[in-house]
């Protein structure tokens, strides 16, 4: 690929940023040349990706960006940060990136170590990630345009190097894979060939079985920007018997953090009540981990039921790692009262354990969606179908 051409495509796509892509290749498609009208449509396209996701680099008006899937499939730049901060009494002398990518994550390790090295299998994206780094000033990144296990093949890993990998999770067909043996490099053919490692998957793997998989590991991480889980990363850096499981959840300015292990969840008892003067939903990261008694134990709260995972105090437990609601009514699931107890006939509605979905709720009732009230349609312990009508908790409350 020649950077000269993707520079003139950045150029015109960075112009025309206002314009509509559509509009404006409708427009010039008979007097510019298509390939170019592609890369300047790419350059559009994945610079409106990169805008929220990536703001330092949307900033950057130097920066060529990858084709558009490559800056959807990239880290963000908080969770890339999150992850240059794991290995633990590093000596920060040199990471291996064995899957660059885009760059995102190499260039956040490049922040904390002395030497980075970045090993991609693509050579435009190695071209791309060269240009950027120096763009972005990163003069400790080493790009080596290979394969992962080629790469691993040639040279012996030195125990003070700690490794990343973010497997591609699409097969030769493109179709979406989610187990590791599917995904590519299969780490459990590499892992010999490492000493330290940190690996990142789908949220939608399953945690448990993985941990079956991949041990020994020391660390499980669950991270979600704004209540979306965007990554599971597993860290293998020292043998412990039973991995922590840490639940990241970034919102805004702040975040929610809460640690435990499998063990320790295991052993953990729980109480249940009715609903009480508060209510509480977990943060996506704790329920995708399967915290679901722990976390009500470890801030003295009960539990509405065993599969709820919704739950209540008398008292406010402000620093609750979830939304915090404050309980003005509970209902049988009946039309007739609910709307009784809740004004305008709208509200944001919620199911846990329901055999019914937001949507149907929503019309059976004849609700609209938004408003200051919550509604979650779940079971108490008695197995009884309830509806719990709500507000945030607010400052006053507090």
């Amino acid at each position: 690929m020649d950077l000269e051409i993707l520079k003139k495509a950045r150029d015109t796509a960075h112009q025309i940023q206002e314009s509509d892509i559509q509009t404006y290749i409708l427009k010039n498609q008979k007097r510019m040349d298509a390939d170019f009208l592609r890369l300047v449509a790419d350059q559009w396209i994945a610079r409106k990706k990169a805008r929220y996701k990536l703001p330092i680099w949307y900033a950057n008006t130097h920066i060529i960006f990858p084709a558009p899937l490559s800056v959807e499939q990239s880290s963000s730049e908080i969770t890339a940060d999150y992850k240059a901060r794991l290995f633990h009494k590093s000596t920060h002398k040199q990471l291996t990136d064995l899957t660059g990518g885009m760059g995102v994550d190499t260039s956040a390790f490049a922040r904390h170590y002395n030497q980075v090295i970045y090993v991609e299998r693509n050579e435009t994206l190695c071209q791309i990630a060269r240009y950027n780094f120096d763009v972005l000033g990163f003069k400790n990144i080493k790009v080596i345009n290979e394969e992962a296990g080629s790469f691993l093949n040639q040279i012996t890993i030195e125990p003070d190097t700690d490794c990343y990998i973010d497997p591609a999770r699409r097969n030769a067909a493109k179709n979406k894979v989610f187990k590791i043996e599917d995904c590519e490099p299969d780490i459990l053919k590499i892992r010999h060939q490492l000493g330290n490692y940190l690996i990142k998957y789908s949220p939608i793997l399953d945690i448990k079985q993985a941990i079956e998989q991949l041990k020994p590991i020391s660390e499980v991480f669950v991270v979600a920007v704004e209540n979306e889980v965007k990554e599971l990363l597993f860290l293998k850096q020292k043998e412990i018997p039973e991995p922590a499981i840490v639940c990241t959840n970034f919102l805004g300015d702040s975040f929610q953090h809460f640690r435990f292990s499998y063990e320790y969840e295991q052993a953990a008892y729980i109480s249940y009540s009715e609903p009480k003067k508060y209510i509480y939903e977990p943060n996506p990261t704790i329920l995708k981990a399967g915290a679901f008694k722990l976390v009500g134990n470890v801030f003295g709260l009960e539990k509405l039921a065993p599969n709820s995972h919704i739950y209540t105090s008398d008292e406010l437990k402000a620093d609750f790692p979830g939304r915090i609601f404050k309980c003005e009514a509970v209902c049988k699931f009946d039309k007739k009262e609910i709307l009784s107890k809740l004004p305008g006939n709208q509200a944001n509605i919620s199911t846990r354990n329901f055999p019914m979905k937001p949507e149907e709720i929503k019309k059976k009732l004849g609700l609209k969606d938004g408003g200051d009230m919550y509604l979650f349609a779940t079971e108490n312990h008695h197995q009884q179908k309830i509806v719990l009508i709500c507000r945030k908790t607010t400052q006053t409350d507090v």
